[in-house]
């Protein structure tokens, strides 16, 4: 009987890398692809009609919605790729499936698969894990070719220096006040004010940093005082308006990092210096800086 595989999930990346080491793995002598709907039919009439002699064939059909019928020669293996649907069938010998990775502080699965893909090349990432995701983020794919790069410079068994990283990586990932936000929650003063730094290298982005801190500090604040009044999750994430699951992997685990006194010092603060900065005045920039610096303060020393 011939093989059917079945491959679902979000994360395209690791998809196609599953795909391809099946297919080459299987040492067979053909790889042929096909795209559903439109390539059914031309799958169907490919699997049906065996030639004596062509050897062991690998079919892969993309965006697969259902198995179709299984290709006639024994040999042949059928990879049905399809996305978020997961597909089930009785002559399935694998189903392999691949979620989008999370990367919540308390749980950032990227930062593990970047260890695991150092180990797989017989390197050590340990010292530099954070500053690859902190440059390419989620994007797997570019954090693979990254992690290759340094694969090829380091001695098989050592530990990837900062440095080396410094002096290769293409730091090309795009910056948003939310990482300020990042950093100012896990009490990262440095960072913080680096990535305001790079954020201002091409033009003066203090109004949106403000208008991000803006919205954070509020919503802090409105979260202590539900959380004071002994407000439900769910009616606490309505009156926010985030989902639950946002409610208790972002607020909770930020819970009490700042008194309800500094975040209402905060919101006037921040209220000043929009205005500081809509009328064109230099403080607002200086004056966010020293903001930044005071809540990462606070949150470290919550933490520690």
């Amino acid at each position: 009987m011939s093989i059917l595989i079945l491959v679902s999930g979000e994360e395209e990346f690791l998809i196609e890398r599953a795909v391809q080491d099946e297919a080459h793995l299987s040492l067979c002598d053909e790889i042929l692809h096909f795209h559903a709907p439109g390539g059914i039919d031309e799958y169907l009439q490919e699997s049906s009609s065996t030639i004596f002699g062509s050897g062991k064939r690998v079919y892969i059909l993309w965006n697969a919605t259902e198995v179709p019928l299984l290709p006639e020669n024994d040999q042949d293996i059928l990879i049905c790729v399809s996305g978020k649907k997961i597909l089930t069938h009785a002559s399935a010998k694998r189903s392999l499936r691949f979620p989008k990775l999370k990367s919540y502080s308390e749980n950032n699965e990227v930062i593990k698969w970047i260890m695991a893909e150092g180990e797989n090349h017989n390197i050590d990432l340990t010292r530099v894990a954070g500053a690859l995701f902190m440059n390419c983020g989620s994007a797997l794919r570019k954090l693979a070719n990254e992690i290759d790069k340094l694969s090829l410079i380091t001695s098989k068994g050592n530990v990837v220096s900062p440095e080396s990283v410094r002096s290769i990586l293409c730091f090309s990932a795009e910056l948003s006040p939310r990482e300020i936000i990042d950093a100012l929650c896990d009490g990262h003063t440095a960072k913080a004010l680096a990535i305001l730094d790079k954020l201002q290298e091409q033009n003066d982005e203090t109004g949106w940093i403000i208008a991000y801190m803006q919205r954070h500090v509020l919503q802090q604040l409105r979260f202590e005082l539900l959380s004071e009044q002994k407000v439900s999750d769910d009616r606490a994430a309505l009156i926010l308006g985030v989902h639950p699951f946002v409610l208790k992997k972002m607020y909770q685990t930020r819970k009490s990092l700042w008194a309800k006194k500094s975040l209402q010092q905060s919101i006037d603060t921040l209220c000043e210096l929009d205005v500081s900065h809509k009328r064109g005045s230099h403080w607002a920039r200086f004056g966010l800086e020293i903001e930044i610096v005071r809540l990462c303060e606070e949150s470290r020393d919550v933490k520690h």
